[in-house]
């Protein structure tokens, strides 16, 4: 499956550990990424979450050739 299929197939907010996987980072890394507006995200309460439109929205722009790449076990989100 496509990166950006595998985004725009989920039905709810995405969570930070299922972002770091699909971007090849840290846990940390996609919050510090959040935090300078680097990647698009919002807050519940003190929760950062990703709208899974937006973000493959943003994966098309940031990585166009990424989002044509299949996964392999290693990037599937946990």
């Amino acid at each position: 499956m496509k990166l950006v299929q595998l985004v725009e197939s989920k039905n709810e907010a995405l969570r930070v550990r299922d972002v770091a996987p699909i971007l090849g980072v840290s846990i940390q890394q996609v919050y510090k990424m959040a935090a300078k507006g680097q990647i698009p995200s919002f807050r519940i309460a003190s929760s950062i979450r990703f709208d899974p439109e937006d973000f493959a929205e943003w994966l098309r722009k940031q990585y166009p050739l990424r989002g044509a790449v299949h996964l392999n076990h290693s990037s599937r989100p946990a």
